[in-house]
């Protein structure tokens, strides 16, 4: 009788046992939580000047776009290539716009990170328009680049004036901040005129800055 009795409750407990293991096997897994996507914001520079002679201050805004959508921020990537690799996919376009004046055009940039700078350098060549001084942050792996100045020549933006830099002029640690209103080392204001150092004429010279020579700008042709 008491084997009788065993038997059956030894029965019964594995049958017991493998239905409570059958339920922790059938409860689902905890789900793990999706991490939050990271994005860096382009930059949006802002200059200030009379381009088109009018005697009525502009105002020119840095833009982004990809087709006809604007872009105002990408995906934050861990190697630079990707990054590189992401602009030329979706063809993210620079332009500097101006807020009000639809005669303005904008003036067009291309495929690029956005603008190291953006500087009204004034009315240098006595035309009545300011000028502005631009350097374009390509999506490239060199760091030698360019300063271009333009004028605004009837509806169009042309370059009146073209030299190199090296783009160790935007590098600067946490806590310094970079004079936006000057180059450092290739762009000066000195005694209320404009002084410049091409890069690619200075490479061996100590003090760039003992290189540097006046800004002279020929009127629009």
């Amino acid at each position: 009788m008491k084997t009788r009795l065993f038997i059956v409750l030894f029965a019964i407990s594995i049958f017991t046992g493998c239905n409570n293991s059958e339920k922790k096997k059938d409860k689902p897994a905890p789900k793990k939580a999706i991490p939050e996507a990271k994005y860096e914001t382009l930059s949006s520079r802002i200059v200030i000047g009379d381009f088109n002679g009018d005697k009525i201050a502009d105002t020119l805004i840095e833009m982004h776009n990809s087709g006809k959508a604007d872009i105002t921020r990408i995906p934050l990537f861990d190697e630079y290539d990707d990054t590189v690799d992401y602009f030329y996919k979706n063809d993210i376009q620079t332009s500097l716009q101006a807020n009000y004046d639809s005669k303005i055009k904008p003036l067009e940039l291309g495929i690029s990170f956005g603008t190291e700078c953006a500087i009204n350098i004034g009315d240098n060549n006595k035309d009545g328009k300011d000028e502005l001084a631009v350097v374009i942050a390509y999506c490239d792996f060199s760091m030698l680049n360019s300063c271009k100045v333009y004028s605004l020549c009837g509806s169009e933006w042309k370059i009146l004036n073209k030299f190199s830099v090296h783009e160790d002029a935007f590098m600067h640690e946490d806590n310094e901040k970079l004079d936006p209103n000057k180059i450092k080392d290739y762009l000066e204001k000195k005694n209320e005129k404009w002084f410049y150092a091409d890069y690619l004429e200075v490479l061996n010279a100590e003090d760039t800055l003992s290189k540097m020579k006046p800004l002279i700008l020929k009127k629009c042709n």
